[in-house]
This record gives C-alpha cells, sequence and structure tokens, in this order.
C-alpha cells in the first residue's frame, strides 16, 4: 500500500509536467496563428469562422481540468498508510504521523482498517487518465479529420505519420490513430478496476494485488500519449489556400448577418427566418452569400445597410467578437495572457 502510494504520488506529478509541457507548445503555436481562421464545426458540419488560436486554447483548457483532477487528488489521497498493521494497528510504540511526514505525505491514516483496504486512490488515479485520454483521442480525432484527403486544411508532422505497406503515395496518422486506439485500454483496464473492487468486502483481500497489471497499463499509455502532443502541436502546419476556400462556403457569416440585424432593431427570430430566406436564395442558385450583391440582399432583407457587405467577409469576426471567451483577437490576447502566467506559476512550483 505504501509503495503504491508513492508511486501514485510519483505519476500524478510527472502526469502535471508533461501536461503543462504540452500547454506551452499550445500556447506557443496558438500566439502564431490567432489570426488564421478555419471553419469550425457542430455536428462535424461547418458553422461559424474561428481562430485556430482559439482552437488550441481549447485544448488547453482541457488539459488544465485534468491538471486540476490531478492536483485535487493529491490532497485527497496524500495519506500514508504505514503504522496501519494487518488491520488494526500494533502494540508496538509505532509514530505513524512521523514516518508520514519524513515520507512527505501531509497526514498520516485516520483509520488502520480503512486503509489497509483502500485502494480508491488507485481507481481515482485511473479515472483521471481516463479523462485524460478522452482528451486525447478526441483532439487525436480532430486532427485525423483535419488531415484527412478530403479536408486537408492541416499537414501532419512526419515523424507522427507512416507510409503505407503498398500505395507509396500514402501518410497516414499512424500514432494519432494509436492514440485514439489506446484511449480504450485505459478505459477498459479502469473498467477492470472497477468491478475487481465491486465485489470485496471491507479491509485487504489478495485479489487487490490485480490493481499493479491495470495501473500499470494506465500509467504508460498516459505518459507515452502526453509525450505526443508537443511534437504534434510544434510540427503541424495548416494549409491557408484550403482553408481560405473552406472559409467561403458552408454560409459561415449567416449568424453573424443575423446577429447584424438584431443590432438593427429586429427580434432574433425574425432576423433568423430573414436570413434562413436569404440562404435558400443562394443554394438555389449555387451562390455563397459573399457573391450577391447588396441589391439581391435587400431584396429579400430590405433592413441591410451598405455596410452589410463587409460584414460577409470571414475576417471580421476578428475584430466583431469583442466579449472575454470569444475568437476576437481582444479575448485571445487576453486568454494567451492568462495561459503565460499560468504557466509560469506551475513551472515555478515545479521547480
Amino acid at each position: 500500500s505504501l509503495d503504491m502510494r508513492l508511486f501514485c504520488r510519483e505519476v500524478v506529478l510527472t502526469w502535471q509536467r508533461l501536461i503543462v509541457q504540452a500547454q506551452i507548445q499550445l500556447v506557443d503555436k496558438a500566439s502564431l496563428l490567432r489570426s488564421d481562421l478555419y471553419p469550425a464545426w457542430t455536428h462535424l458540419q461547418a458553422a461559424q469562422p474561428m481562430s485556430w488560436g482559439h482552437y488550441l486554447l481549447a485544448l488547453a483548457e482541457m488539459l488544465r481540468r485534468d491538471y486540476q483532477r490531478l492536483q485535487s487528488y493529491l490532497s485527497q489521497h496524500n495519506v500514508s498508510p504505514l503504522g496501519a498493521g494487518a488491520l488494526s494497528g500494533s502494540t508496538l510504540d509505532l509514530d505513524p504521523d512521523r514516518t508520514a511526514k519524513e515520507l512527505g505525505f501531509e497526514e498520516s491514516f485516520r483509520n488502520s482498517y480503512d486503509v489497509v483496504g483502500d485502494r480508491d486512490f488507485v481507481l481515482e488515479l485511473a479515472q483521471v487518465g481516463t479523462q485524460i485520454m478522452l482528451h486525447l483521442s478526441r483532439m487525436a480525432e480532430d486532427f485525423i479529420y483535419f488531415a484527412s484527403t478530403p479536408v486537408g486544411w492541416v499537414q501532419l508532422p512526419d515523424e507522427l505519420c507512416t507510409g503505407s505497406s503498398m500505395m507509396p503515395q500514402k501518410k497516414n496518422p499512424d500514432l494519432l490513430e494509436l492514440m485514439r486506439g489506446k484511449a480504450s485500454s485505459v478505459i477498459g483496464h479502469a473498467h477492470a478496476l472497477t468491478v475487481l473492487l465491486k465485489g470485496l468486502a471491507t479491509s485487504y483481500h489478495r485479489d487487490l494485488q490485480q490493481d499493479k497489471e491495470h495501473l500499470f497499463a494506465i500509467v504508460d499509455i498516459v505518459g507515452d500519449s502526453l509525450e505526443l502532443v508537443p511534437l504534434l502541436v510544434r510540427g503541424f502546419t495548416i494549409d491557408r489556400d484550403r482553408t481560405a476556400q473552406a472559409l467561403q462556403e458552408g454560409f459561415l457569416m449567416a449568424t453573424d448577418l443575423a446577429e447584424y440585424l438584431v443590432g438593427l432593431g429586429l427580434p432574433f427570430r425574425s432576423a433568423h427566418e430573414k436570413v434562413g430566406k436569404l440562404v435558400t436564395y443562394c443554394v438555389n442558385r449555387n451562390l455563397p452569400l459573399h457573391g450577391l450583391s447588396l441589391e439581391e440582399i435587400q431584396q429579400i432583407i430590405p433592413e441591410c445597410r451598405p455596410d452589410v457587405e463587409k460584414l460577409l467577409n470571414p475576417q471580421t469576426v476578428l475584430q466583431r467578437r469583442k466579449h472575454a471567451g470569444a475568437t476576437g483577437l481582444n479575448s485571445i490576447d487576453a486568454q494567451l495572457s492568462f495561459w503565460r502566467d499560468w504557466i509560469e506559476e506551475r513551472q515555478g512550483s515545479n521547480r
């Protein structure tokens, strides 16, 4: 129990360090790509223009929650079991508080019977590892999609890809696919630990030695996967021609146009209906929104003014989305400032 607790504590510190290293690369790349746009999606359908920097900082936020889960784990499970004996303590003159302090634990156990059978600290680390892998798997899926032949918005670094044994032209995102696939292994190991504990009476049982084969596998997979993230983020490049073309498709500025009408005093329901009719007009004539003349727009939405034509340029989202947390440049810069301070604090605490 002591060795496993010391091991888990070391794993937590290692995962936190790897998370911060990944965030450093995400923040650096977000700073470089703050003004570059791509068609962000919902339901895997083109929705609105969004900054690549804003997207990368979203990944940093996901990892921040994982970091904080690990921090919470440390405060919850930094307990020494030494002195509990087999289950009821000892008649010897032991000092559990002293050994706890010397080993770097925050406290000693309060109940010997509880601590000898406790494997919550193993299961919870497995659960946090599962959450990390869910985030990394979703990120991997994003980049696999971004780099796919029909989309082609990014090029992945060569060191994360392999060729085909048969087709010489292929560049397959194998390591990202393995990361995505290994997430299922972590989920399986965490589930196995859950089932292992579910059937046990309280106190110690030899079944508990099975915790190691599941925990050690999780630790290896999560650590290896976190080490891939900086390589991916530092190494991918965007295809600006492909993204520029995609930004002109899918009527991405329709919501901005509806909000423009709201700014002129229309209820959003009416604005939504009018813009929907304009989109239908474009679909029937195979035209993009930005391909319409002011006269055509005003035939369907007479409230529109000459400034509406500038609104239909996707780049305006960087200036018009001004509130905190949005994909506007002011918000992105505020996020970058927050992240630089946050990372500096984490690095300082780990020195």
